[in-house]
C-alpha cells in the first residue's frame, strides 16, 4: 500500500470514529454561580467600612479612605453622601436619602452609658427607610465604634412620633428589603 492509500483508509477509519464520540452528549444551559467569592483585603487595622447596596440587592462593605484620621461619625455623613464615583461605576447605590448642608450637623452617634447600645440621630425621617437603608446605618456604624459584642443600634429621625414611641432596634443582620 502506498502512503497516500493508507493516509485516506486512516482518515475513512478516523472520521466515523470522532463523529460517534460526540453522540448523546446533551448540551447544558446556563449554570448560576451565586454570589461573587470574597476576598481578603491588605487595609490598615480596624478599617471603618460604608455599606452600599450591590446590584443584586445585597449590603457591600466599600473601605472609607483614612478611616483611622476620621472622627466618630464621619463614616455616618460619608455614607450619607453616598458613593464614590469608582463604587458608582461599580454598579453600588444607596437606599438613603441625600445629605444636605444642613443635615450634617444633625447627624450623630452616641454610644450609650451602657456600653451596649448606640445611638443615631438624623437630620430626616427615619419611619420611611426601608429595611435595607436602616441596615446600611447599621452595619456603617458598628464598622465604626468596634464595639464587642456589637451594641443594640437604635436609629432616631426627625420624626416626632417615632421619638416619643419606643424607637426601633436595628441589626446588621439581613437579606436585602
Amino acid at each position: 500500500m502506498n502512503p497516500v492509500r493508507k493516509a485516506l483508509a486512516a482518515v475513512a477509519l478516523i472520521g466515523p470514529i470522532l463523529l460517534a464520540t460526540g453522540c448523546g452528549i446533551a448540551t447544558t444551559g446556563v449554570v448560576e454561580s451565586g454570589r461573587a467569592g470574597t476576598v481578603g483585603l491588605a487595609t490598615e487595622p480596624d478599617p471603618e467600612l460604608l455599606y452600599f447596596v450591590s446590584p443584586d440587592g445585597g449590603l457591600v462593605p466599600v473601605l472609607l479612605p483614612g478611616s483611622a484620621k476620621h472622627a466618630r461619625g464621619d463614616s455616618l455623613v460619608a455614607l450619607l453622601t453616598g458613593p464614590s464615583d469608582t463604587a458608582r461605576k461599580a454598579g453600588l447605590t444607596t437606599r438613603l436619602p441625600p445629605l444636605d448642608g444642613g443635615t450634617v450637623d444633625k447627624t450623630s452617634m452616641i454610644i450609650g452609658a451602657d456600653g451596649v447600645s448606640l445611638r443615631i440621630y438624623l437630620a430626616f425621617p427615619v419611619k420611611p427607610l426601608s429595611a435595607l437603608a436602616r441596615r446600611q446605618l447599621a452595619c456603617t456604624a458598628l464598622s465604626a465604634v468596634r464595639i464587642s459584642p456589637a451594641p443594640t443600634v437604635t436609629l432616631y429621625g426627625t420624626d416626632e412620633k417615632q421619638e416619643r414611641e419606643k424607637p426601633e432596634e436595628v441589626t446588621c443582620e439581613g437579606d436585602g428589603g
